[in-house]
């Protein structure tokens, strides 16, 4: 077996794993200190005057939780990434408007936008060439049937 096989047989279902699971690191952890958080984060979506902001808030904490989750076990994946998707578009339109500030404050949240639409490429990637080996969804797919 040469090093190109040895490769391909062992060692590449390691990047889309080590992709997803980075990936979903920032999701995870997001919702996980928004329930930790919960009163100081429904305090700032109140001072943020966005009506409904209990929902909106719970909404956040199950789309991070749940996409996340599916990026990390590879479990209906392009979907996962479909649902963080449809929620970072509007999370970074809406609170990381950096065309809003000025001087550091504007430099701060241009980072901030810009990660996001970095992170939006990642899933952009992972939902169009899928999980990976490591997968729940490739064990599901590479079942035997009965």
């Amino acid at each position: 077996m040469g090093l190109r096989d040895y490769c391909e047989t062992h060692l590449f279902g390691i990047g889309p794993f080590a992709g997803r699971f980075l990936l979903c690191l920032i999701f995870l952890y997001a919702g996980i200190d928004k329930i930790v958080h919960f009163q100081e984060m429904g305090e700032i979506c109140t001072v943020l005057d966005l009506g409904g902001g209990g929902i909106y808030l719970v909404l956040s904490i199950l789309f991070e939780l749940v996409g996340g989750l599916m990026l990390l076990l590879g479990w209906y994946t392009r979907l996962g990434c479909l649902i963080l998707m449809l929620y970072l578009l509007p999370v970074t339109l809406i609170f990381h408007g950096f065309w809003n500030y000025v001087g550091a404050d504007r430099a701060l949240q241009l980072t901030m936008f810009l990660k996001n639409l970095t992170i939006y490429g990642g899933l952009l990637l992972l939902g169009t060439y899928g999980p990976g080996r490591w997968s729940l969804d490739a064990s599901i797919v590479t079942a035997p049937k009965k």
